[in-house]
Formats: structure tokens, C-alpha cells, sequence
């Protein structure tokens, strides 16, 4: 039996399902999970497709009752990109209310409070949108639409600021780090389809999440040499200490 270290419990949709990405430029979860090599176990719990109401339904298969709080460092959550699609008769509409999704995420974070006790929980916003590029990929690929638009984006992240304030979340803004407040000059290279992220899309999430965990929970952060005074160091002797 392998004895496991401690859990890094990332739970979202596709941006967090794609995190460990193939390509030479590795995803937002790939780069976190070299960052806490033999430090911690990076699990990705990343669904593609799904909004927060299906994220509540999962509860209790991604987080059991029977989870052991003191071995796990902290949780991500990361949805609201297919909650913000655009209401209106169509098949497959992953829409949800922002009402809806407000109290969904308020849920979401109670459950794991609940079952993690002091662990602390980290939302992340939606990030930006661009339209034309989103339109031109689902026309492309799937010969229909995915209604979408920057401005819904940001609607809901202003959602999800709301509740990590009032339920003592830390907060990744994602919408802000990718540049959605701006021109859609501004973050359409962040994008690699209008809606997932580039390989620059992933390294500025990933630098803003680590940038969170360095201010709110240092001792969480990867410790990197002895002259860091907290984090979380390397498991076991370095190599030349044994020989």
C-alpha cells in the first residue's frame, strides 16, 4: 500500500478537467502539480459540460463523509463558465439562473465545510469570454451555438466574489487576471477557443492562484529552500544527505 500524501482537491468543469493539458505548455493544474511535487497529491476533479447544479448532485462522490480533513491542504472550486451561457430554448442548455448559481455555490462550499471541516476552500471566478471566437469554434466543431457573452461572465463572478467574501473564501478572479475588463484584444490570446484557456490563459491562472495562496495561506505554499520560514517542504531526504 502506497502511503499517500497530503490532497490537493481541485473540483470544477472543462477548464479544470483540461488542466493537465498534453501540450508543451502544460495546463493551470499540471503547472500547480509540478509546483507540489513530493509535496502533495494533486486530484483533479474536473467535469467538462457541467454547471453548478450538476456539482451539487456530485457532493457526495467527490467529497465522502468519510474524507480525512487533516490530509487535505486546501479545495478549488471553479465553475460558472456553462452556468453563464445564455438562457433560451435549445438542446443541451447548461444555463443556470445567477440566482441559482449563487446559492448552488453556497452550497457547494457548506458541503465541503461541512465534511473538511477547517480546510480551507478557494473560488475562482469565470474567466472572460470572446464571443466571436467561442461562435466560430461551436459552428466549426459542432455545427451549432453555445450562447455566450463577456459581459454574463463577469456577472457571475461578481456572484462568486459575493460569496467567498461572506463565507471566508479566498478568491482567484480569473475574469481580471486574463484581462475580461478590457478589450477583447486584451485577453483573446488567453483564450484558446473563446472560452478555454491558451497556454497563456493557463499561466496566468496558475500565477494568480499561487500568488492567493502565497498572501492568504503561506503556509500551504511550496517551500522551496531553507530560508523560506513556512510551507509545505519536500517528502523525504534529498538524495544527497543519503549517500
Amino acid at each position: 500500500m502506497i502511503v499517500s500524501r497530503p490532497a490537493i482537491i481541485l473540483f470544477g468543469d472543462s477548464i479544470t478537467q483540461q488542466g493537465f493539458s498534453a501540450a508543451a505548455n502544460s495546463g493551470w493544474v499540471g503547472l500547480l502539480s509540478n509546483a507540489y511535487t513530493r509535496r502533495a497529491d494533486v486530484l483533479n476533479r474536473g467535469y467538462s459540460g457541467y454547471n453548478t447544479r450538476h456539482a451539487v448532485n456530485l457532493l457526495p462522490t467527490v467529497f465522502a463523509k468519510e474524507m480525512n480533513p487533516k490530509n487535505t491542504l486546501f479545495v478549488t472550486v471553479f465553475f460558472g463558465a456553462n452556468d453563464a451561457s445564455l438562457p433560451g430554448e435549445r438542446e443541451h442548455n447548461q444555463h443556470v439562473p445567477i440566482e441559482e448559481y449563487e446559492q448552488n455555490l453556497r452550497t457547494i462550499v457548506t458541503d465541503i465545510g461541512h465534511k473538511l471541516k477547517e480546510t480551507p476552500i478557494i473560488l475562482i471566478t469565470p474567466p472572460p469570454l470572446d464571443e466571436h471566437a467561442w461562435d466560430k469554434y461551436c459552428r466549426e466543431e459542432f455545427d451549432d451555438l453555445s450562447p455566450r457573452s463577456n459581459e454574463q461572465s463577469k456577472l457571475y463572478g461578481e456572484r462568486v466574489k459575493l460569496v467567498a467574501k461572506e463565507m471566508g473564501c479566498s478568491l482567484v478572479d480569473s475574469f481580471s487576471l486574463l484581462g475580461g475588463n478590457g478589450d477583447v484584444s486584451a485577453y483573446e490570446k488567453s483564450l484558446e477557443d473563446g472560452l478555454h484557456l491558451s497556454a497563456k490563459g493557463n499561466q496566468l491562472l496558475y500565477d494568480g492562484l499561487m500568488d492567493v495562496i502565497k498572501r492568504d495561506l503561506p503556509e500551504l505554499a511550496p517551500k522551496v529552500t531553507e530560508d523560506d520560514s513556512t510551507g509545505i517542504a519536500l517528502d523525504g531526504a534529498l538524495w544527497k544527505e543519503l549517500c
